[in-house]
């Protein structure tokens, strides 16, 4: 009686087992989130507010304040019902911010994810890691296909420099985050840093003559400005 007892408890924890195996990665996702709302596994973060602070000007922040994220991939599995998020990133360190149950701000072990997105309004911002330059880093994902197109957000911190010297006055009394980006084209994931001239963006694809001529053929009839807009339209003619 007993050894039928024990058989029908492991039969069930077994089933229970297999249901929190979800193939499109929602357990992944639920422990993740239980490991934020419970303040485990993660490190405190002194961030309350993404605002500017007082006398600066630009933030390190991608949102000025909590965007949604959804998870799209962990442990290179693709996760296609993902527990969303109250979160931000912080561009300057390149670290995921998630808001914990208690309210307060943490920094999540991220290193088994390998993509997210943040919508935030109207707004959607795609994220994948990738080793740019010798570094493992979340980069922007503007197109995705054959090739792929990502961009590297650098932000740098200026301190306030005014000096006043009577009759001349110089530098800025304003602490400033400044950002630039750097650009790659992607391909078998090989990340190549690619200019946003339109003349050397198709010379980056002159390994490929179809791809290149695709892309000529798609900036024949485009009349804007050659910008990153022009250049993700380009990557996605390139991908049909």
């Amino acid at each position: 009686m007993t050894k039928n007892i024990l058989l029908s408890a492991i039969l069930v924890l077994a089933c229970l087992s297999l249901q929190a195996q979800d193939s499109l990665g929602l357990s992944q996702t639920v422990s993740f989130r239980n490991a934020v709302s419970n303040n485990m596994g993660v490190k405190f973060s002194s961030v309350f507010s993404f605002s500017p602070k007082e006398n600066t000007v630009g933030s390190p922040y991608l949102y000025p304040d909590w965007g949604r994220l959804w998870i799209d991939s962990m442990d290179n599995r693709p996760v296609a019902r993902s527990v969303v998020y109250d979160a931000n990133i912080d561009l300057e360190k390149n670290m995921v911010i998630v808001k914990g149950g208690d309210g307060k701000a943490y920094v999540p072990d991220v290193n088994n994810v390998q993509a997210f997105h943040f919508k935030k309004g109207t707004e959607a911002n795609a994220f994948v890691a990738m080793q740019v330059e010798g570094v493992n880093k979340f980069v922007e994902q503007l197109a995705a296909g054959k090739y792929g197109l990502v961009k590297e957000a650098k932000v740098t911190f200026h301190p306030a420099d005014f000096v006043d010297k009577g009759m001349v006055q110089t530098g800025k009394n304003y602490d400033e985050y400044k950002k630039s980006y750097t650009y790659y084209l992607v391909k078998d994931r090989v990340p190549v840093k690619v200019n946003m001239r339109k003349k050397q963006f198709l010379e980056a694809l002159s390994s490929d003559p179809a791809a290149q001529e695709a892309a000529r053929k798609f900036l024949a009839g485009y009349r804007e400005p050659f910008d990153e807009t022009a250049a993700r339209l380009t990557i996605e003619a390139v991908n049909k």
